[in-house]
């Protein structure tokens, strides 16, 4: 059953009683957050100001710290708030954070575009695709993608082989001709995607996903290999994000923060079984985290 005002009041409550005296009873807050989706959650934000004339985030900034706090305040900042606000920190300082980008980009549905360019737009002032693309290459493959993403329209073309074959034909020989992969990747239904992975895999005796590990590198690989396996199913991308965070070259707090604030209220269901492919997702969360941080990750995700 919806959450109603009156459980926003009551939520709202749990938290100032968990950060009411003396230490912080950290469980209690997650109790909540579990509970909740992150549009819940920012009800709840509103909830706590009428009651207590002051931000659950503020509050929650005061009572925690480094990466645990990251993913509590995170969460009841508002879905598109949030999500705009990372990409445009992935985007502004000292140089870009091409992967996060990549990530927050690759994982927006078309609905979740539109809202994040709304919401950019009216924190910045600025167009969200202007805005990333001065500031990302123009002609790496990876950037092309982001900015067909952002413009993505997506719909049944009614040409599953055709498409497979186009794919097939644009990775033989040498050199790639990414524009098809672009084209395609930025047009396709998850349901005709899926049919063109199939269809590939009959014909070519190899999966769409190894012929994108062959043809691409680098962050454009990570790009293109992001964007086949959120096509196949979101779940897919989410898992393949946390496993790149995780077992890449060092351990990537800032995208794991990013897709567990943003998509465990979607996709906790089944990542688990999803995950499974590259292990225990319980496990890998255990081995690179520790403390709050690592217990909140573990009851985001349902792993255990």
């Amino acid at each position: 059953m919806p959450f109603g005002p009156a459980d926003y009041y009551r939520f709202a409550a749990e938290v100032y009683l968990a950060c009411k005296g003396a230490g912080t009873d950290e469980q209690r807050i997650l109790n909540v957050i579990t509970q909740c989706t992150m549009e819940d959650l920012f009800q709840v934000n509103r909830a706590f100001y009428a009651s207590y004339g002051k931000s659950i985030v503020r509050l929650l900034e005061k009572e925690t710290s480094g990466s645990f706090e990251k993913l509590l305040t995170g969460s009841f900042e508002g879905r598109y708030q949030y999500w705009a606000r990372k990409i445009r920190e992935a985007v502004e300082g000292c140089g870009t954070d091409e992967r996060a980008l990549i990530e927050l980009v690759l994982m927006a549905d078309p609905q979740d575009v539109q809202a994040i360019r709304t919401e950019y737009f009216r924190l910045y002032l600025k167009e969200l695709v202007e805005d990333i693309s001065d500031d990302i290459s123009k002609n790496a493959d990876w950037a092309r993608l982001l900015r067909g993403w952002i413009c993505q329209n997506r719909y049944p073309r009614g040409t599953p082989e055709q498409d497979a074959d186009a794919l097939y034909t644009a990775a033989k020989g040498a050199g790639t001709d990414e524009n098809v992969f672009i084209r395609i990747f930025c047009s396709s239904t998850h349901e005709e995607f899926n049919q063109i992975c199939q269809i590939y895999a009959q014909k070519y005796k190899k999966t769409l996903r190894e012929t994108v590990i062959k043809e691409f590198t680098g962050k454009s690989e990570k790009a293109f290999l992001l964007a086949h396996d959120y096509l196949q199913t979101p779940i897919n991308g989410c898992a393949y994000v946390i496993r790149d965070a995780i077992k890449g070259a060092g351990t990537r707090d800032r995208s794991i923060i990013n897709i567990s604030v943003l998509f465990r209220d979607r996709y906790s269901q089944g990542i688990n079984q999803v995950y499974a492919q590259y292990g225990s997702l319980a496990k890998d969360i255990k081995g690179d985290t520790s403390g709050w941080y690592e217990k909140t990750l573990l009851q985001f995700w349902k792993a255990q």
